[in-house]
């Protein structure tokens, strides 16, 4: 991805489009091509520790600033309450995503280039100064500034953060709040001058409100450069000397494992929205010796949810041909459903990396994205290898799951409780939920339909006639319960849910699992309806509004006070990864229409090219004008693009 002069010429630019770096591991490089950090996740260099599910930010930024000529010329950007300084992004010519981040500056004459990445499996970031061109010898300052914190946490600065710097030769010791960086240089004279740096603010801080940061920093590098030449720093979490010509080796290690992740596309993948989409999603995925592989819910969130997981992983994996990914996500997954009866948790803690359950139906899309990996390899080798816990989560949704709420009733599933930590409607404002919904909830009947059905195939290809017959059956009576529960005839769509004689009739973008799933309960003339309303009442440019704009709780804008906006992730806005669903259901009635189904999802090569570079926010307004919200790369909203394009569009084409 490039971007020129224009798209980068005013601060609200520049600001508002953020590059994303990471070692293959968890941790990151994350800020603005601006230069200026917006959010309190952003950061040069924020590791994941071995010891501790939580990010921490080691090092925030590099203040750098140009002297030849007998002039000072100040490249960095920071912004204030009231004043944006220095301005440095007046400088920037460009910026190039490939095969690394890199920023070019001009000063007159003058050309500079600044590149940032990571070693793999090193919690280490090296930015890397070029002169390209100077009529004279310059000189470059660089002024580190350390924040040592969790990535959720803002801190003003306090006598007791008792920072402080231990020199040695080409390189910087920098120790406080309980937490140490080390900084290492390839040329240049340190000039210790330690101080803070007040008040920077993150406007981008959604929730509770934009926060300020105070920074400290130890002194500033000094170095003299002249055309041709070049200058390393090295940032990492522990003691790390790298020479030259390791450096040099660390950066084409970098691009060439990019390129080899990236090669592994399957052919319908090479079009340019799908290779920056499938480039950017490269960084939500970690692997660690201890943890298995693990698939972020997003930046910045960096969350591990089991739900989101599922949904995602067939675009993310799948679709880019990464099937011993995918197998290994699953059964870190299943693993936990072993430790806990055969209950699929629905996240890790960040604060202790333990697995919670709230979540009542993240088993059921563990099925979903089972079956997706079958299909896709067309073997059963995992599903026979793990057929006996696989048979024991039908059988728990069977009978009860009293830790989730959850009982099956008639042959559909009831939720006992209006929880919404159970569903993914989950927001709440003032200690209510946005959406009450208990009972028989459609989404979940449509997701246990699927399972049914998936079992039944399962049980087919591993020769167990009996069981298959046995799943076949209880699917038989599920999707007969479900039309009788949930068909709401006068309105031509589904009830969202049904709780004893409550119906809820809101138009809800949950009913359109009951067509797009791969087993649907639906005959084709009731899914055909679905779809119909579903399109005219949910569908906007980035997704499914979470309700219909002419009910009266309607709001599909993310502002006012907080319970407001809490209010609007489920009363309104919309939802990426839903509209992923929408196309598959809209194709599976008109199969020669993918030229309509691409203008679902044509806005989006749009949007790649702004908040963070070449991804997907998590969600939008459901009204003009359309802004993102939440986190700024999610993997269900990319995951399910990416599945779009591979399985419902790009095929067609073959």
């Amino acid at each position: 991805m490039y971007l020129g002069k224009a798209d980068v010429n005013t601060y609200e630019k520049g600001a508002g489009r953020e590059y994303l770096v990471s070692n293959g591991c968890g941790s990151y490089c994350f800020s603005t091509v601006a230069g200026a950090n917006t959010r309190r996740e952003h950061g040069l260099l924020v590791v994941r520790p071995r010891d501790c599910a939580q990010h921490r930010v080691l090092v925030s930024k590099v203040e750098e600033t140009l002297f030849t000529r007998g002039k000072k010329y100040q490249l960095s950007t920071n912004r204030y309450k009231d004043v944006i300084f220095p301005d440095g992004f007046r400088y920037i010519q460009e910026f190039h995503s490939n095969p690394l981040p890199s920023i070019l500056f001009v000063v007159h004459s003058l050309l500079m280039r600044k590149t940032v990445f990571m070693p793999e499996g090193r919690d280490a970031c090296v930015v890397k100064y070029e002169l390209l061109a100077s009529p004279d010898r310059i000189q470059l300052e660089a002024r580190p500034l350390f924040a040592h914190r969790l990535y959720t946490d803002v801190r003003p600065k306090s006598t007791e953060d008792s920072f402080h710097a231990d020199y040695a030769a080409n390189g910087i010791l920098v120790n406080g709040r309980g937490m140490s960086s080390f900084l290492s240089y390839s040329k240049g004279e340190w000039h210790p001058k330690a101080f803070w740096h007040d008040h920077l603010l993150y406007e981008k801080d959604e929730i509770p409100a934009p926060s300020t940061e105070d920074l400290w920093s130890p002194g500033a590098l000094s170095i003299e450069m002249e055309e041709g030449e070049t200058a390393y720093l090295v940032f990492s979490a522990e003691p790390f000397h790298p020479s030259v010509e390791q450096i040099e080796a660390f950066e084409k290690e970098a691009i060439a494992n990019l390129q080899s992740r990236f090669g592994k596309l399957e052919p319908a993948g090479q079009s340019s929205a799908v290779r920056d989409l499938t480039r950017t999603a490269l960084h939500l995925f970690a692997s660690g010796k201890d943890r298995g592989m693990t698939l972020f819910s997003g930046y910045p969130s960096l969350c591990e949810r089991a739900r989101d997981t599922f949904i995602a992983l067939p675009g993310l994996t799948l679709s880019m041909g990464r099937y011993r990914d995918a197998e290994e996500i699953l059964n870190r997954w299943l693993e936990l459903a072993r430790l806990n009866d055969s209950v699929m948790p629905s996240e890790i803690d960040p604060s202790t990396g333990h697995a919670l359950l709230k979540a009542a139906d993240a088993g059921l899309w563990f099925f979903y994205a089972l079956e997706k990996l079958t299909q896709r390899t067309g073997s059963l080798e995992f599903v026979e290898k793990n057929w006996e816990i696989l048979a024991e989560m039908i059988s728990r949704y069977e009978t009860a799951i009293r830790v989730l709420d959850l009982h099956c009733e008639d042959d559909l599933l009831v939720l006992e409780k209006p929880d919404p930590e159970r569903h993914w409607m989950e927001g709440t404002a003032n200690g209510s939920p946005v959406v009450v919904r208990s009972g028989k909830l459609v989404e979940f009947n449509a997701l246990w339909y699927n399972a049914l059905r998936a079992m039944e195939q399962f049980a087919e290809g591993l020769g167990l006639p009996e069981e298959s017959e046995k799943y076949g059956k209880q699917a038989d009576r599920t999707r007969e319960a479900f039309l009788q529960t949930f068909w709401n005839p006068e309105g031509g769509f589904l009830f969202d849910s049904v709780d004893g004689e409550r119906k809820d009739d809101a138009i809800r973008p949950n009913q359109i699992l009951a067509v797009s799933l791969p087993s649907s309960p639906l005959p084709p003339e009731i899914g055909r309806s679905v779809v119909e309303v579903c399109w005219n009442e949910l569908v906007t440019t980035y997704g499914l509004r979470t309700l219909d704009p002419h009910h009266e709780k309607y709001k599909g804008r993310f502002e006012g006070r907080l319970d407001q906006k809490e209010k609007a992730r489920y009363r309104g806005m919309a939802w990426p990864w839903l509209l992923g669903q929408f196309v598959t259901a809209y194709m599976r009635f008109n199969p020669k229409r993918s030229d309509i189904a691409w203008c679902f999802i044509r806005p989006f090569t749009a949007h790649l090219r702004q908040g963070c570079l070449g991804g997907i926010a998590e969600v939008f307004d459901g009204s003009m004008p359309y802004l993102p919200h939440g986190d700024v790369l999610s993997a269900a909203s990319m995951g399910e693009i990416l599945r779009v394009m591979e399985e419902d569009l790009l095929l067609q084409q073959r």
